[in-house]
């Protein structure tokens, strides 16, 4: 193995959350009171929790497969050996379950090559179908080690 290919990564996960919808049930029973006092039930629209936990555990999952991104730019030399930082990434999961939309929230590292790479590993993951589109936030947290 040449010293190019013995950096270690280390990856680990940081953050992972979704924007939580209006409701004025503070049981989140998934009734919506319109401001005319009319109830409208989307209780059959919302996006379970063990499909969220399912999601967070596909995150996790690719962890490994994100971490060759990093090792790919500094063999490539865009980035320095001994890189290290953060990658919050916004994530739009379609009813079909796939990532339709995944875009870098924000970066420690600023690498377009990185970026790219990550967004192109988060966008192969099948999602499970999904009542609605979902929308969620995920961030990686990366370490080269010679």
């Amino acid at each position: 193995m040449t010293m190019k290919h013995a950096i270690a990564i280390c990856i680990v996960l940081c953050a992972c959350g979704s924007k939580k919808p209006k409701t004025n049930d503070e049981g989140g029973g998934g009734i919506d009171m319109t401001s005319h006092g009319d109830t409208v039930d989307h209780s059959g629209s919302m996006v379970p929790p063990e499909k969220m936990d399912e999601i967070t555990r596909l995150l996790d999952r690719k962890r490994p497969t994100v971490s060759r991104c990093l090792t790919m730019v500094v063999d490539n030399q865009e980035l320095p050996k001994g890189s290290k930082g953060k990658m919050t990434l916004g994530i739009t999961i379609s009813t079909a379950g796939h990532a339709t939309n995944v875009k870098v929230i924000s970066s420690s590292l600023e690498s377009k090559p990185l970026a790219d790479c990550v967004i192109g590993k988060i966008q192969e993951i099948q999602f499970p179908d999904l009542p609605k589109e979902y929308e969620t936030t995920y961030a990686y947290a990366f370490e080269a080690i010679q």
